[in-house]
Order: C-alpha cells, then sequence, then structure tokens
C-alpha cells in the first residue's frame, strides 16, 4: 500500500474533515454513467446484481459485488479490475484534492418533486472513545468480514458512509452549495433508483470544517461500512504502518434540517406460512390497541397521518380488510418492558416486533418477514397470497434516530429506509 503523504494524521477529539483526490469515472471511455452508478452494494439483491452487472462493463457492481472464479477470490478479481481501470483512465484521479458535492432529484412515494444535497469530504476516523460519531443499527460480522476482505484487496473506500449534521437555518450548508446555481454539474447520471445524481467539485472551506469541528454526526446508512474501515485502520495499526490515508473514511454529509432528507418507512408482510387465524390475530391484540375497521378507499397509509406522538399502524388480511391500530398508551410500558430506554420505546417498529410479533404472536425468530418501502405492493403480496399479514408503518422521524443513537440504543432491524441512497460510483477513495 503507497502512501498520501499529503495525509498528515493529527488525532483531535473532534471532527476533522478534508478534500480528497478522487477517482471519478470518465464518461468518454464508459459511456453513459447511467450504466456506471448504483445504488449501495447492500441494498442490491442477485437478481438487481445480475441485472446492472449486464449493463455494462463499468458498472459497480462488478467492484462492489464481485465474482470469482475457481482460480481467483472474488476480493482479488475486484482489485484485478480496480488496477486494469486506473490504467486505462477509465478511473481519473483528481489532481488537486476537492470536496464532491451531490444533488439528487427524486419523486417521494406520493409523487413530488424533491431535492437533497450532500458533499463527499474524508473523515477521521474516531479513537477508541470517541464519541462524535453515532450509529443506530446493530452490525453483524459475516458482511463485516466481507468488506474487510474487499478493503484489504481494493485498499481504498469504493462507497461511501452516509452520515448527518447539524445546520440550523441551513446558513452554511446555502453557501457550500451555491456553486450549483452558477455552474453545470460535472457529472449527472440516472441511477436504477429512479434518482438522477449531479456532482460538482469545490474546495474544502474553513467555514464548513469549523461547523463540523465540535459536532456529533449519525450514521443514516454504512453502519458495516463504517466498522469495516474502523477495523482495517486498526489492522494497518497492528502491522506496524505509518499513520496514513487508512486514518479517514469517505463519507456523505446530509444535513439534518436539508428538505430532501427524507425517510421511507419499511413496512412488514408477515409470510404465508404464519397460521394464526385473523380473529386470533385481533383477539390477542384487543387488549392493548384500539381498532377501527378502515373503508377499502382508507386502506392506504394516509390513514396514519395526525399527530406524532403515540403509536398508530396498519394491519390488513386478506378476506379482512383493513384496521387502523392505536396503542393504549398507557400499557406501552408493560408491552414493551423495562430493559430498554424511552427513545427505543418511542418506536413503532419497536412496538410492532417485541410488542405485537414477540409478545403477542408468539412469531417463531425464523419467521422470515418481506420488507416493502411501497404499501401498495405490501397490501398485493397478501392479496396474492405470498403473506398472511402486511402491517404498515410511519415512517420513522430523523429526531428518533437522532435520539436511539445518543442512547446507544440499535433500532430493530430495518427500522429506516433512507431514500434515495448515496450513489456508489460518484467518486472513489483510493488509497494510491
Amino acid at each position: 500500500m503507497r502512501l498520501n503523504n499529503e495525509l498528515q494524521w493529527r488525532p483531535e477529539q473532534m471532527v476533522e474533515i478534508r478534500g480528497f483526490h478522487g477517482f471519478v469515472f470518465d464518461a468518454d471511455k464508459t459511456g453513459p454513467l447511467d450504466n456506471v452508478l448504483t445504488p449501495p452494494y447492500d441494498v442490491i439483491g442477485p437478481e438487481e446484481r445480475a441485472r446492472l452487472a449486464a449493463s455494462g462493463a463499468y458498472n459497480m457492481t462488478h467492484l462492489m459485488l464481485p465474482v470469482g472464479s475457481e482460480k481467483v477470490s472474488p476480493y482479488t478479481q475486484a482489485a484485478s479490475l480496480l488496477k486494469a481501470w486506473i490504467a486505462e483512465g477509465i478511473l481519473r484521479r483528481d489532481t488537486k484534492p476537492h470536496l464532491y458535492l451531490l444533488r439528487q432529484h427524486f419523486k417521494s412515494l406520493d409523487g413530488k418533486h424533491c431535492v437533497r444535497r450532500a458533499f463527499f469530504a474524508l473523515l477521521r476516523l474516531p479513537e477508541p472513545g470517541e464519541q462524535f460519531i453515532l450509529g443506530h443499527e446493530r452490525t453483524f460480522d459475516r458482511p463485516v468480514e466481507d468488506r474487510l476482505a474487499l478493503m484489504r484487496a481494493v485498499q481504498g473506500n469504493l462507497e461511501p458512509i452516509f452520515l448527518m449534521y447539524t445546520d440550523p437555518g441551513l446558513r452554511v450548508t446555502d453557501g457550500l452549495f451555491e456553486v450549483m446555481a452558477s455552474t453545470k454539474p460535472e457529472l449527472a447520471a440516472k441511477t436504477a433508483d429512479g434518482a438522477l445524481q449531479e456532482l460538482w467539485r469545490t474546495d474544502c472551506s474553513a467555514a464548513l470544517a469549523e461547523h463540523l469541528r465540535e459536532q456529533t454526526l449519525y450514521i443514516a446508512d454504512g453502519h458495516h461500512r463504517f466498522r469495516t474501515a474502523c477495523l482495517y485502520r486498526d489492522e494497518c495499526r497492528a502491522a506496524g504502518m505509518p499513520p496514513g490515508p487508512q486514518e479517514y473514511v469517505m463519507a456523505g454529509f446530509v444535513a439534518f434540517e436539508d428538505p430532501g432528507l427524507k425517510i421511507f418507512a419499511a413496512h412488514r408482510v408477515v409470510p404465508a406460512a404464519f397460521e394464526l387465524p385473523f380473529q386470533e390475530v385481533r383477539q390477542r391484540l384487543a387488549p392493548w390497541f384500539d381498532f377501527r375497521a378502515l373503508a377499502p378507499a382508507e386502506i392506504t397509509t394516509a390513514s396514519l397521518d395526525g399527530p406524532e406522538n403515540g403509536c398508530r399502524m396498519l394491519l390488513y388480511a386478506r378476506g379482512e380488510g383493513g384496521w387502523l391500530l392505536t396503542l393504549k398508551e398507557e400499557r406501552r410500558g408493560e408491552l414493551l418492558a423495562t430493559d430498554r430506554g424511552s427513545a427505543w420505546c418511542d418506536l413503532d417498529v419497536a412496538v410492532l416486533h417485541r410488542g405485537i410479533l414477540d409478545r403477542l404472536l408468539e412469531a417463531p425468530e425464523s419467521l422470515a418477514l418481506s420488507y416493502e418501502k411501497d404499501a401498495r405492493e405490501a397490501l398485493a403480496l397478501v392479496d396474492r397470497g405470498a403473506g398472511a399479514l402486511a402491517f404498515l408503518l410511519r415512517p420513522t422521524r430523523s429526531e428518533q434516530v437522532r435520539d436511539c443513537a445518543e442512547s446507544r440504543e440499535p433500532m430493530p432491524q430495518k427500522s429506516t429506509y433512507f431514500f434515495p441512497k448515496m450513489p456508489s460510483g460518484a467518486v472513489l477513495n483510493i488509497f494510491a
């Protein structure tokens, strides 16, 4: 591994960001970047991976989700491919360090046009005991082992982690993105999730660095990638390597206050193999929830609108229609027990998983739920007989993410679905 001497490690008890010499795809050689950029690796299933890989020889799936052979491991294959793309000029390293500004155009689930702004920078990884980066999800060893093997092979960050920061009034953020109003993007691509991704380059301003210096940052997506980067840094230190680029991780930053910061709900579909009859389900839930039958036209997430406090969700069963469930708040503590804090107990998804599925319905751990961000598809799965029940949820709010992270209370699996994801392939950080 060759070290970048421009990076000087300074262990400080605060956030440190900086620009970097990003590697960017040359569209003149790759063809349309629509066939290059992708969503992150962890939201791409096998069928989607095959489709994306077939869309172009330079699609990011070839690096992020590599396929090996009998003689070559997937990770060695990714490293060889990355080396070839750099040698051939498919990926070009910028000669100056930059921040990379991203503007994402997308449609929300109700069809409204939305815009989200982000910037990519290098972030110093925290030392043991430092708490300026907080997450809200548990991590698991198997995906970390996979990402760590890939990182050892390619020696860099192929994908960013997704962080949230605070900027009341968006004063610093608006100033950073002023360049978007006066210049055309240097890169544009539409990713498979339907989002238009536009990229600019700019300098890392002292005002932005100072604004973030004493903040706490919160992971939206990329918990496994963040843990991987820390482990890789620690491995390098244990091997006696001097401080270098491995002390930093590439991150995409979005302000909590950005109107384009959207979190979709991940609705739950209980598989058809779940045999408890609906009337038994209702009987078990009735002491804890108020039930209201919904007319067919009301069986949408709009029925969940209302005050943020309290717990409401929509239960749908084939042949039984839709029902609005409202938790009897005086029984929340009894239902969820007392081993978790208030931030965690405030989550609708916690009420669903611990309260309804685990305790009241006694669903086995082996029960394989389906997760759908589109409520209509969740209902359709039940109508087609692929699901026994659907639970439609309200989106987790960004302040709930922050509260759970600050209280060190990992949320249940798939409590958030930030949309759109940070694109993979807009810019890469290679330790060259």
